[in-house]
C-alpha cells in the first residue's frame, strides 16, 4: 500500500510539473511574440521620424532641384518632384510619400505597417495558444492513460498478492490439517479414532479440490475454454444438486429455508448453474455470525424475470464494495489479518456463469442486516414444470 501511493504521489507530481511546464512555454512564446513586436512598431516609428527629418532637410537645403512646388508642413518649396520620389521611395521600403492634388506632401504606410503587426501578433497569439492546448490535451490524454494503466498494474499486482496469500492459505490448511490427521490415526491405531482421523482428512482433500476447481474453472471461463451446454432443469433439483455441493454441515442445514413460488425450470448449465449457487450459500454461510447462520433460498417471478435468491443476515457488503465484489481475486480487507477462509473467486465465478446464461447478478442489502444475491434469468430461459 505504501508502494502504491508513494507510486501514485510521484506521478501526480510528475503530471502537475509537466503541466506548469507547458503553461509556462505559451506563456513565455506569447510574452516573446509580444515583447518582439514591441521593439518592430518602435524600431517602424523610428523610421518615420527619421524619414520625416530627412524630408525636411532635403527641402530646406534644396537638395532636389526643380520649379514644382510643394507644401510640407504647411510650408510651401520648389523642388524636382521626380528626382525626390525616387530616391526616398527607393530607399525606405516601409514607408512612402505621396502628393494630393493640393500640392502637400505626406508620408504614408506607418499606420497600415502598425496593423499588420497587430494583425500578425493576434494570428500568432492564437495559434500559439492552439499550440499549447493541443499540446496540453496530448499530454492529460496520455498521462490519463499511463494512470488508468499504472492503477491497472497496482490492482493487477494487489490482486496477484490476494490471490497468492489466499491459495496458499487455502492450500496450505487442508494439506496441513489432513496430514496431522493422519499422523494422529498412525500414532494410536484405535479403530474410532482411525475412521474419525479419516473422515477429518476426507473433508480437508474436498476442501483442496474445491479450491483447485475454482482457480481452474476461473482459467476456463477466462479463456473461453468452458462453454455451457444448457437444458431444462427443475430450480428444485438444482438447488438441492448446490446443497450437496455445498456440503453444508447437518446442523446448519435447519437455517437454511426455501420458498419456491412455483414449480419453474430454467435453460441452463447444470453443472455451472449449481456451482454458482453453492458458491452463493458458501459465502452465505462463511459470512455470517457463528450460531447466527439464517439463510432463505427463494424464486420470485416478475417483470419477466425469473430470480433465483439467496439471503443471510450475515455482516452484509458495503455499499461501495457491490462492484467490486464480482471482480477476480477481490476480496474486502487485508489478506494478513483475514480470519474467513477464500481465494476472491467465489462471486467473480457467479457473476461469469450468470453472463454466460445471459442472466443479471444482483446484489442488495438484506433487511435488517446481512446480503441478498440474485440470479436474474430472462423470459425466455425459465418455464412452468
Amino acid at each position: 500500500m505504501r508502494v502504491r501511493n508513494g507510486l501514485r504521489i510521484g506521478m501526480l507530481l510528475v503530471s502537475l510539473y509537466l503541466v506548469l511546464a507547458v503553461i509556462w512555454w505559451t506563456w513565455s512564446l506569447i510574452a516573446y511574440g509580444v515583447r518582439t513586436v514591441e521593439l518592430e512598431k518602435a524600431w517602424l516609428r523610428r523610421d518615420y521620424q527619421h524619414m520625416e527629418t530627412r524630408l525636411s532637410l532635403d527641402l530646406v537645403t534644396n537638395r532636389y532641384p526643380g520649379q514644382q512646388e510643394v507644401i510640407w508642413n504647411g510650408i510651401p518649396y520648389k523642388c524636382g518632384l521626380s528626382q525626390l520620389f525616387d530616391d526616398i521611395n527607393e530607399n525606405e521600403h516601409h514607408l512612402q510619400i505621396k502628393i494630393d492634388h493640393n500640392q502637400r506632401l505626406s508620408i504614408f504606410g506607418l499606420e497600415e505597417q502598425l496593423s499588420a503587426i497587430d494583425k500578425r501578433l493576434r494570428t500568432n497569439k492564437t495559434k500559439w495558444l492552439g499550440e499549447g492546448l493541443t499540446l496540453g490535451a496530448l499530454l492529460l490524454v496520455i498521462l490519463g492513460l499511463m494512470w488508468n494503466n499504472l492503477n491497472r498494474i497496482l490492482k493487477l499486482n494487489q490482486q496477484q498478492t490476494n490471490f497468492l496469500l489466499a491459495v496458499t492459505h487455502e492450500l496450505k490448511t487442508p494439506i496441513a490439517a489432513a496430514k496431522l490427521a493422519i499422523e494422529t490415526a498412525l500414532r494410536k491405531p484405535e479403530p474410532e479414532l482411525f475412521e474419525r482421523m479419516l473422515t477429518l482428512s476426507k473433508q480437508n482433500m474436498n476442501r483442496l479440490a474445491k479450491t483447485m476447481d475454482k482457480v481452474l474453472l476461473a482459467t476456463r471461463l477466462d479463456t473461453n475454454i468452458a462453454q455451457p451446454s444448457k437444458e431444462w432443469i427443475p430450480i428444485e433439483e438444482l438447488i438441492e444438486e448446490s446443497l450437496n455441493q455445498a456440503q453444508v454441515a447437518p446442523e446448519l442445514m435447519k437455517n437454511i429455508h426455501l420458498d419456491m413460488e412455483m414449480r419453474l425450470e430454467i435453460l441452463a448449465d447444470k453443472s455451472m448453474m449449481a456451482t454458482a449457487l453453492q458458491n452463493l450459500i458458501s459465502n452465505s454461510i462463511k459470512y455470517s455470525e457463528e450460531n447466527c447462520v439464517n439463510i432463505n433460498v427463494k424464486t420470485q417471478v416478475g417483470n419477466e424475470r425469473c430470480t433465483i435468491w439467496v439471503k443471510d443476515n450475515g455482516i452484509g457488503i458495503e455499499g461501495t464494495e457491490k462492484k467490486m465484489v464480482v471482480k477476480k481475486f477481490y476480496r474486502v480487507g487485508d489478506e494478513h489479518t483475514r480470519a474467513r477462509q477464500g481465494t476472491g473467486l467465489g462471486l467473480y465465478l457467479v457473476n461469469q456463469i450468470a453472463k454466460m446464461h445471459n442472466a443479471q447478478l444482483i446484489i442488495e442489502d438484506n433487511t435488517p442486516s446481512g446480503t441478498s444475491i440474485g440470479i436474474a434469468f430472462k423470459h425466455q430461459d425459465f418455464r412452468m414444470e
